[in-house]
């Protein structure tokens, strides 16, 4: 398995940006039951996938992380990391 060793968010000054990009939200979740059952995808690659699936060519830019968490007595959890950035184009 192969994965950053960090996460870098580039800059207006990495891309092609301009005052008009769109600004887009990517949110991905893990879920579990019981602590003994878990499904879904929280990591900030789905996060960026989502985010940039409209716009399959930009980069994102301005990136700002968020991480919301649910549970309820234990028995149910839901963890959430929801990426919102800027979508420039590569130089």
């Amino acid at each position: 398995m192969r994965v950053p060793r960090a996460y870098r968010s580039a800059t207006p000054a990495d891309v092609l940006a301009s005052p008009d990009d769109p600004v887009v939200t990517g949110k991905t979740c893990n879920q579990s039951l019981l602590f003994l059952f878990a499904w879904g995808k929280a990591g900030y690659a789905d996060a960026t996938r989502k985010a940039l699936a409209d716009h399959p060519d930009g980069i994102l830019y301005d990136v700002k992380s968020d991480m919301q968490a649910l549970s309820v007595l234990g028995l149910y959890t839901r963890t959430c990391t929801i990426l919102t950035g800027k979508v420039g184009r590569v130089k």
